[in-house]
């Protein structure tokens, strides 16, 4: 008789390595869940970057800062556009348009410089952010994207939020109308630049195009008097400044915004990115231990109930059989 063997225990499956386990997670998401994924990562980008930013521009000035962020956000991307380089297609209308977002970039960038020059930065912080509004309004007329009233509400609701952040720095300075034209000017440059990317974001790999705007956009820089000479004399500790807040806003920030537009509209990526400086105050209330005011406790409340608001679906009434 024979005796039948034990079978062999079975040997326990392998785990498969993080980066092949985050990637089958990454695929079972929709195409909706991953575009709200890039636009939060866009926001804390935002959020970020304004830390080591302002303290470079303290150091060396406006536009030789935006010169060197530029320079560092393009060396960020260019792996990534090099190993994904057959996602884009090379056309005529791709180097319009990018060429095009170049020119729209360094106009916003030098034009909210020329802004802050004057005495009220909190004036030209809520005149910029009225940037959603036109950019969301240039979607609708261009890529027709249809806004409900259900997120112009919320987007009036925000704005006010951000109005109620700013409300005690607020002043009115000498020659606020050309700062206040200024202001426009930079809101339209970016709003601008979100329909630009909308536009072609199915056709060219973001970080693709982000180093083809960029490095566009430093030859234009180059030509400004003054730009390459403050360039040329900024310290190394400088330099780091600016690294991080490349890292942070232009490279993550920028990209991962764009990635966004594939699968969300201009206004849900935008409403998203209106948290950034709400964000913003949370860090500096738990990293630099700064007590918010009253009024910005406020302002962001009202901003964080906007963009739930814009998200929020009521549910559909019964109707009785």
């Amino acid at each position: 008789m024979t005796v039948p063997c034990c079978p062999e225990p079975a040997t326990p499956e392998l785990l498969p390595p993080p980066g092949n386990f985050f990637q089958q997670r990454w695929k079972l998401l929709s195409d909706r869940q991953r575009g709200y994924i890039f636009a939060l990562m866009a926001m804390m980008g935002a959020a970020l970057f304004s830390f080591p930013y302002q303290q470079a521009v303290h150091e060396v000035g406006a536009l030789p800062s935006v010169f060197g962020v530029f320079c560092w956000a393009m060396l960020f991307s260019a792996p990534g556009a090099w190993r994904l380089r057959r996602n884009t297609r090379f056309r005529p209308r791709i180097l319009y348009i990018s060429v095009v977002m170049a020119i729209v970039g360094v106009v916003g960038n030098y034009a909210v410089c020329q802004a802050l020059d004057g005495n009220a930065p909190s004036l030209v912080i809520i005149i910029t952010r009225s940037e959603i509004v036109i950019a969301m309004l240039l979607g609708w007329v261009f890529l027709k994207e249809y806004v409900t009233r259900r997120v112009w509400v919320a987007v009036g609701v925000i704005l006010t939020g951000i109005v109620v952040m700013r409300l005690e720095g607020l002043s009115h300075a000498s020659g606020s109308w050309s700062l206040v034209l200024w202001a426009l000017l930079t809101a339209f440059s970016f709003a601008s630049m979100q329909v630009l990317s909308k536009a072609i974001v199915h056709e060219i790999d973001p970080q693709a195009l982000n180093v083809i705007r960029l490095g566009l956009a430093l030859v234009i820089m180059a030509f400004f008097p003054g730009v390459l000479e403050t360039v040329q004399t900024m310290s190394w500790h400088t330099w780091m400044l600016l690294g991080m807040a490349a890292f942070s806003g232009p490279f993550i920030g920028r990209v991962s915004y764009t990635y966004a537009l594939r699968s969300l509209t201009i206004a849900q990526a935008m409403t998203i990115g209106t948290c950034a400086p709400v964000l913003t105050l949370l860090i500096d209330v738990l990293v630099f231990q700064r007590i918010p005011g009253l009024w910005e406790l406020g302002g962001g409340t009202l901003v964080l109930l906007g963009v739930l608001s814009s998200f929020w679906k009521p549910s559909a009434s019964r109707v009785p059989a």
